[in-house]
């Protein structure tokens, strides 16, 4: 392991934890279960409520450099999240798919890099079934670019943890439950795991 990490993560809400009364969301959770063995690790949240693919493309760059410039790109991490709000907003898909290579493209080419899923949608069956496809598409493209992926929309619609608090609140986000339960499902992952090697 390199003698320090920095991570950054961005996305949108379900990146920066909205709806968690913890403020810890899953990325808190996932990097505080890291930190006994990598006890050097600096983790940047910057995950945007609303962004779409687009905002997400055009701010990574100058936002990652300004962190991990300064550090061997051994220990550089980079984990991306995004696509819900593309889908509720009903962007064309190739559009975001185009805006989504353009961005993981020179994001692999800087530092290790994954790419996670967009969660679904409670309270909207139409952006939710877009979701779906969605996701099927960015299965493609990382496989195209060799990227690790892991689609979540699927584990989350059926958890009910998540669907349950997402309902309870604003339709969307769901509560800490539903949060510990993304977290311990990306700490399954074996990529997730190998970023800390």
């Amino acid at each position: 392991m390199p003698a320090a990490l920095r991570l950054c993560f961005f996305g949108d809400s379900f990146i920066n934890g909205t709806g968690d009364p913890t403020g810890l969301g899953w990325v808190g959770r996932a990097c505080a279960s890291q930190r006994t063995a990598s006890p050097d690790l600096t983790v940047y949240n910057l995950g945007i409520r609303g962004d779409k693919t687009a905002q997400i493309h055009r701010r990574w760059q100058v936002e990652a450099q300004a962190r991990l410039d300064g550090i061997a790109p051994a220990q550089r991490r980079l984990i991306f999240s995004f696509g819900a709000n593309d889908s509720a907003q009903n962007i064309p898909p190739q559009h975001t798919l185009a805006e989504a290579e353009c961005l993981l493209r020179p994001a692999q080419a800087y530092a290790r890099t994954l790419f996670i899923g967009p969660a679904p949608i409670a309270d909207d069956a139409a952006a939710d079934g877009r979701i779906t496809s969605l996701c099927e598409d960015f299965t493609a493209l990382a496989a195209r670019l060799d990227l690790p992926y892991l689609p979540i929309h699927g584990f989350l619609r059926q958890h009910r943890s998540w669907m349950d608090e997402a309902g309870a609140g604003d339709g969307v986000h769901p509560g800490a439950g539903g949060y510990a339960a993304l977290a311990d499902f990306i700490c399954g992952w074996a990529p997730w795991q190998g970023l800390f090697d």
